[in-house]
């Protein structure tokens, strides 16, 4: 498959996604502790009392000596090794965990209320393919991210669980950051950086966790329009003096960005001069419930929501393009902290002091070999 440029690739992927590839510095957020690992204290409800749940052992001492009874135990029981250090302890972490709707603030509103989140640490495979990563190819960067999500977050409803893919197109960030935080659940691979507050000129810190992301939500006044249960928005253009029917539009999600880029990726390969429409890409994951990962079952949805796009008028167009902006969530570009000295709030664009393969860099705590 060869190559395509990243420019012919915008807009398939969310905001947060698109910070990206600009450089290794940018990223969406407020700065909030993250969750201590508190075990034992059943009484807490947080999701950080799950975090770092563990069964650890010594090298030499460990109940499970036998390797082969190891492997057996490790594939009943969906535990996942990570973070074993030569000379200290082998860690052991449970495979998966309820995830504290809390922690999704404001964006929990998105995703139905009998929905159970469950995550488990990175594993190894997932840690391998991340240190890969190509910062300058966003298609590569793009299926590792999905890797990730797809081995380590699972979507418990009553009716049965559901794929990683539901999951909305802002939040794959913020799933990131929790698998991080669950794999190194001792906060022993913080990403941190240092700038001066502008006040007094001390250093101030800040840390990029799940909790530290901020977002830009839809105005309380407009979630009258919006349907948690279906998971869509139901407006009347009419109340806004536009003469169209009633629309109907469906929060973007991890799924449809990956089939709408699998599209484009083959439409762009049919023609290498082909113009791909930029402005309805940024409609399309919002106009149709699903996109299939059927090719041409794709090609078809996406050729109707095309002939619906053009349809538009002036007004219904500058009405979209209105509602579709006020009802974005948008990430951050900015984190928030407070100076120690003197107290004033500091913000910084969100930056990796190395790079984004730090976020699963397991070597990180060990003499570094080389300069790249």
């Amino acid at each position: 498959m060869s190559q395509i440029t990243d420019d012919e690739l915008l807009g398939t992927l969310g905001k947060s996604d698109q910070n990206f590839r600009e450089d290794s510095n940018a990223l969406p957020t407020e700065q909030i502790p993250a969750p201590t690992v508190q075990e034992q204290e059943p009484e807490r409800s947080e999701a950080a009392r799950y975090l770092g749940t563990s069964l650890n052992h010594k090298p030499g001492d460990s109940p499970f000596a036998d390797k082969e009874a190891d492997k057996k135990m490790i594939g009943e029981k969906h535990l996942t090794k990570v973070g074993e250090k030569i000379g200290d302890n082998a860690e052991y972490r449970e495979g998966w965990i309820d995830f504290d709707r809390q922690l999704l603030g404001d964006r929990d509103i998105y995703y139905p209320k009998d929905w159970q989140f469950r995550i488990r640490p990175a594993t190894v495979e997932a840690i391998r393919n991340w240190s890969t990563i190509d910062e300058e190819n966003i298609i590569s960067m793009d299926d590792v991210f999905n890797e990730v999500m797809k081995s380590c977050v699972a979507i418990m409803t009553p009716t049965g669980p559901l794929p990683w893919g539901n999951i909305c197109s802002w939040d794959r960030f913020f799933f990131l950051l929790i698998i991080r935080e669950y794999t190194f659940a001792h906060g022993e691979k913080a990403i941190k950086y240092e700038e001066e507050c502008i006040e007094c000129e001390n250093p101030v810190t800040f840390e990029l966790t799940s909790q530290s992301m901020m977002y830009e939500v839809p105005d309380p006044e407009l979630l009258k329009y919006y349907d948690q249960e279906k998971r869509v928005w139901r407006i009347d253009p009419q109340e806004y003096d536009v003469n169209e029917e009633p629309i109907t539009l469906y929060v973007p999600t991890l799924e449809k960005d990956a089939n709408i880029k699998s599209w484009l990726i083959a439409r762009i390969q049919e023609n290498r001069n082909r113009k791909i429409d930029q402005v309805f890409m940024k409609f399309a994951p919002w106009l149709s419930q699903k996109i299939s990962k059927d090719a041409d079952i794709a090609k078809k949805q996406i050729r109707e929501l095309e002939m619906i796009y053009k349809s538009w008028d002036a007004d219904m167009f500058g009405f979209m393009d209105e509602v579709i902006t006020n009802i974005t969530v948008s990430p951050s570009q900015k984190l928030i902290a407070t100076c120690p000295v003197c107290g004033e709030e500091v913000t910084s664009q969100i930056r990796f002091p190395g790079s984004i393969r730090d976020i699963f860099n397991v070597s990180s705590g060990r003499k570094k070999f080389g300069k790249k």
